[in-house]
């Protein structure tokens, strides 16, 4: 019988990073006034990293004092190192508490140092535990990442992460001087969620700023040098608008201005186009195709929806680091407690048989905005007419119809999208009936008429620290998968 004893390994080898005396490199990290020395064996960091295996030949190092070899590397800090070096000696990697900033340059370093084990994992757990941080620094991963051939998965992710909901990546502090290709990248994509007319006005916006001799932003005072210079900044994009799917108005009023900077065939065809709708004579781009249609809501965008619509997919709690590329969902709004009131009849009259459904719910709590709510899986499907014929016969006990579909789940989302899933375990999944408008479980999330509860009774957790709520606006999408 074959018997492994990796932990007791792991052990030894973690005393012989830390006390051996034997040890024959030294390797000094970080600049200035942050370095630290590590001391390590030659014949271990040659066995774990193919870029020190190379290092260590006698092509390599011949950087040596009193036999023993230097190595300095100032672009890896004392903190991450220490990280790469226990895993190199014991297998370990504990990223418990390390910041999301230490974690990229981990990612970084793992690549320099051909590390493939440790670059693969860094990477799957930035995608899946640190979701939120990545998806709030965009601007500034992408162009790191971008320049990792290995990081192809992370990339793939931070582009999909962004067209998924461009409206933080655009409006970012940071994008007016992003990278050339990485904009060039993203605005070829048909599955970049924006209006056309807003692309054009942060490609504006950005090209501004990439003309040095530009010292203005209003159009009316550029000079003929300034449109040339512009053009010249935005010639690589200018292909990849989608110009004919821009409004008349919108052209007229936010392109004309510009229009210096396209051709003046091209500009005339478009104008013809727009105006007297005559067939187009260079090459029309089709519309771009988000991955979730979403109508307009006063609740949530587009990156809500998304990962709403990956956790009814995959029926994955880790909703929020999943994209769900190639699987276009569609969100119709059916009913907007604002407009069309907190009647319990009106709301059924509005959501019955339209399918599967989330609700929303907006609300405040310590003031701060918090959405709620949940997934009906089979749809309201309350036949209230057939219901209160018999109701009034005295042959119902109860004034509501339960429903045990375990696809049912409640939600509430924190700061930057953090998604918190409750999952049917027991008891009723949802109750439809004319008590209450919404009513997952024995209790789990009610409302109705503008307030609500939650106390967790057939879910496996409350979505919620208090028990009743007051809604500012509620509203119900039907959910199709197209």
């Amino acid at each position: 019988m074959r018997t492994k004893f990796y932990p007791s390994l792991s052990q030894d080898f973690s005393r012989l990073l830390e006390d051996a005396d034997d040890y024959n490199v030294t390797i000094k990290v970080g600049e200035n006034q942050d370095t630290q020395e590590f001391h390590a064996h030659s014949t271990i960091l040659r066995a774990r990293s193919p870029y020190f295996k190379s290092a260590l030949s006698n092509q390599w190092a011949n950087n040596k004092k009193d036999g023993m070899i230097l190595f300095t590397k100032p672009n890896i800090s004392s903190p991450v190192f220490t990280l790469i070096i226990k895993y190199i000696y014991t297998g370990i990697l504990d990223l418990t508490n390390v910041s999301g900033s230490d974690i990229l340059e981990l990612l970084v370093a793992s690549d320099e140092l051909i590390l493939e084990e440790l670059l693969k994992y860094v990477q799957n757990y930035l995608i899946e535990k640190k979701a939120a941080w990545l998806n709030k620094n965009l601007v500034k991963i992408l162009p790191i990442v971008s320049k990792l051939a290995s990081c192809k998965q992370l990339q793939d992710y931070c582009y999909v992460s962004i067209c998924t909901d461009p409206d933080p990546f655009f409006t970012s502090e940071d994008f007016p001087v992003l990278d050339k290709d990485i904009f060039l990248e993203l605005i070829k994509r048909n599955d970049l969620g924006i209006k056309e007319i807003d692309l054009w006005d942060h490609l504006i916006k950005w090209g501004v700023s990439q003309t040095p001799t530009i010292k203005q932003n209003d159009v009316n005072k550029f000079t003929d040098a300034n449109f040339g210079n512009l053009k010249e900044t935005l010639d690589p994009f200018i292909s990849h608008i989608r110009f004919y799917e821009i409004s008349s108005k919108d052209f007229f009023n936010k392109v004309r201005p510009y229009r210096k900077v396209l051709s003046l065939v091209f500009f005339e065809d478009v104008m013809s186009f727009l105006m007297a709708e005559t067939e187009p004579q260079h090459k029309r781009l089709p519309a771009r195709s988000p991955y979730v249609e979403l109508s307009e809501s006063k609740i949530i965008n587009r990156r809500h929806a998304t990962i709403l619509s990956n956790r009814i997919q995959y029926k994955d709690e880790d909703a929020s680091s999943k994209i769900s590329e190639g699987n276009v969902y569609k969100f119709q709004l059916l009913y907007r407690g604002s407009l069309d009131g907190y009647d319990i009849n009106t709301f059924y009259s509005k959501v019955n048989g339209q399918g599967q459904a989330i609700a929303v719910i907006k609300i405040k709590i310590k003031n701060s905005e918090k959405i709620i709510g949940g997934f009906n899986a089979s749809g309201w499907n309350w036949d209230y007419d057939n219901f209160n014929y018999y109701y009034n016969r005295n042959r119902y006990n109860n004034n509501r119809n339960a429903d045990y579909n375990q696809d049912h789940f409640i939600f509430s989302f924190g700061e930057n999208y953090e998604i918190k899933i409750g999952k049917f375990v027991s008891g009723t999944s949802l109750y439809y009936g004319n008590n209450c408008m919404i009513e997952f479980g024995d209790g789990d999330l009610t409302f109705s008429g503008g307030n609500g509860s939650c106390f967790q009774k057939s879910y496996d957790q409350p979505i919620l620290d208090v028990n009743s709520f007051v809604a500012e606006e509620m509203e119900i999408f039907s959910v199709q998968q197209l």
